[in-house]
C-alpha cells in the first residue's frame, strides 16, 4: 500500500473536515489528538460500509420440564427450564478495506499535524528528506497500520475471520458453568513438532457449546460440596485445581443429576479446533509470545500461582484461558500418535493398558512451548496435581450425537492417589 503518497491525496480533504489544530504534546503513536482519531473512524466508516455474513445462523434451543421424585412416596417435584437463545457468528468481509482507509488517513493527519506545528513556528513547510527515505515511509506505514487495525479490532495482532458477536454466554442454573456457542467447522489437527501431534489430518467438528471459563472452585464447591484445591485463598472465581479425570467424571455425573443437562468433557478434537489461536495460524515466535502475555497465565507472568478466571483477554470465539493458568482434562484417553483417529470430533478410547487421559493447554506452571494448542499431555486417571482443571462441553440439541469415546471409557474411580499431588509437569 502507497501510504505516502494516500495521505498527500487526502490532505485536502482533511485539512477542511474535521481536522483541528494540533499541540506538539498530541499521542496515539503517531502523534495524532484523540479528536482526529475519531475522525478518521468515521471517515473510514463512511467510506468503507459493513458487510456482514453469517457463518452460522442463531439458534434457540427449546425449553424442557424436569422431574425428580418429591419427599413424599409417589409425590413428583418439577421445574421448567427455559430455553436458550445463542447469538448468530458473523464476520465483517470488508474490515481489511477499512482498516487500509483508517491507516491512510491517520498518516494524512500526521501529515496536517507536522505542517502545523511548523506553521506556528514560522518555519518553512518544506518536505523533510529524512523522513521520506524507503525506511521511514515503511515504519510510519507499518505504525499506521498497526494503529488502525488495533482501533478497528480492538487487537494488536491480525484479525480473526470471525468473531462470536458480543461473545455472549448462557448459564443453565446458579452454579453452572457460562457456556458459550463454538460455531462448527474442518480444521488442521495436530502439528510437525511433536510424534505424538501427528500425522496432520483435517478434521470436521459439528457447532458445540464449551465453557467460556473453566470450571471455578465455587462451582465445583456448589455441586460436590468440597474444594479439592491447593490454592483455596485464590477464592471461587479461580479455576478448581488438584482434581483427577476421574474427579472430573464425577463433577459431571453429579452436575447433570442436579440439572438434567447432558454436560460433558469436550473431545481432543473440540478442544484443539476451540484453541486456534486465529484463522491466519500461528505468528512469529515473538509474535506468539506478545499474544500469551495478553491471552494466558504461564511461567513468565504467573508469579507461581493460578489467577481467577477470565482476568486474560478471550481467544477469537470468546473462551477465556484456553491457554494457561490449568490444564484441561479432555474426555480422550491418549495415544502416541494421530494413526488411526477419526476425521471427526470423537473421542478416541483406548485398548492399552494402563489408559492414560489427555490434558490440554497447559498451565501456570509452563513454558510457553507447553501452551500451543496442539501440544498434548497425558496422565493417568487418578493423577491430580496443582495445575490440573477441566472446562466442561455441551452438545447443542439432542440431535447432533456428543463427541464421547468410541468405547466404554474407564470406569470412575473418585479415590485420589496419595502420590498423584506434586508439582510434576
Amino acid at each position: 500500500m502507497k501510504f505516502a503518497s494516500m495521505a498527500m491525496a487526502l490532505l485536502p480533504l482533511l485539512l477542511t473536515a474535521g481536522c483541528s489544530t494540533l499541540p506538539s504534546g498530541a499521542g496515539h503513536g503517531l502523534g495524532v489528538e484523540s479528536q482526529d482519531i475519531e475522525a478518521c473512524k468515521a471517515y473510514s466508516l463512511e467510506m468503507v460500509k459493513p458487510q456482514m455474513r453469517v457463518i452460522t445462523p442463531a439458534l434457540t434451543t427449546p425449553g424442557r420440564t424436569v422431574c425428580t421424585s418429591g419427599s413424599s412416596p409417589g409425590s413428583t417435584n418439577c421445574s421448567y427450564i427455559p430455553g436458550i437463545s445463542y447469538p448468530a457468528v458473523e464476520e465483517d468481509v470488508s474490515i481489511e478495506a477499512r482498516i487500509q482507509v483508517l491507516a491512510e488517513c491517520l498518516l494524512a493527519k500526521q501529515e496536517t499535524a507536522r505542517i502545523a506545528r511548523l506553521a506556528a513556528q514560522g518555519e518553512a513547510t518544506k518536505p523533510d528528506k529524512s523522513q521520506n527515505t524507503p525506511e521511514a515511509v515503511a515504519a510510519r506505514s507499518a505504525q499506521a497500520e498497526a494503529l488502525a487495525r488495533q482501533l478497528l479490532t480492538d487487537k494488536s495482532g491480525p484479525p480473526p475471520s470471525s468473531t462470536v458477536k458480543s461473545a455472549q454466554a448462557s448459564k443453565d442454573c446458579e452454579f453452572c458453568p457460562a457456556m458459550i456457542k463454538v460455531p462448527g467447522g474442518s480444521f488442521k489437527m495436530g502439528s510437525n513438532n511433536h510424534s505424538s501431534e501427528q500425522p496432520i489430518r483435517t478434521v470436521s467438528v459439528p457447532s458445540f457449546l464449551l465453557g467460556k471459563y473453566e470450571v471455578t472452585q465455587g462451582e465445583w464447591k456448589a455441586v460436590m460440596g468440597s474444594n479439592p484445591s491447593a490454592n483455596t485463598s485464590c477464592g471461587n472465581h479461580c479455576p478448581v485445581e488438584r482434581i483427577s479425570w476421574n474427579d472430573a467424571k464425577t463433577f459431571v455425573h453429579r452436575l447433570n443429576e442436579k440439572t438434567g443437562l447432558k454436560f460433558r468433557l469436550p473431545s481432543e478434537a473440540e478442544w484443539e479446533y476451540a484453541a486456534q489461536l486465529s484463522s491466519s495460524g500461528p505468528g512469529t515466535p515473538e509474535v506468539e509470545s506478545e499474544r500469551l502475555h495478553r491471552s494466558a497465565w504461564f511461567s513468565k507472568n504467573s508469579r507461581g500461582q493460578v489467577h481467577p478466571v477470565g482476568l486474560k483477554a478471550p481467544n477469537r470465539f470468546g473462551l477465556h484461558d484456553m491457554q494457561g493458568n490449568v490444564w484441561e482434562w479432555v474426555e480422550d484417553a491418549f495415544h502416541e500418535s494421530y494413526q488411526g483417529a477419526a476425521f471427526d470430533a470423537r473421542a478416541r478410547s483406548s485398548g492399552a493398558e494402563p489408559v492414560k487421559h489427555v490434558l490440554r493447554g497447559g498451565s501456570w506452571f509452563n513454558e510457553q512451548k507447553q501452551l500451543r494448542p496442539q501440544h498434548r499431555n497425558s496422565e493417568m486417571p487418578e493423577a491430580s496435581y496443582v495445575f490440573f482443571g477441566l472446562r466442561l462441553a455441551r452438545d447443542l440439541n439432542s440431535e447432533e450425537p456428543a463427541p464421547r469415546a468410541d468405547s466404554t471409557a474407564s470406569a470412575i474411580k473418585p479415590a485420589r492417589s496419595a502420590q498423584a499431588s506434586g508439582l510434576i509437569p
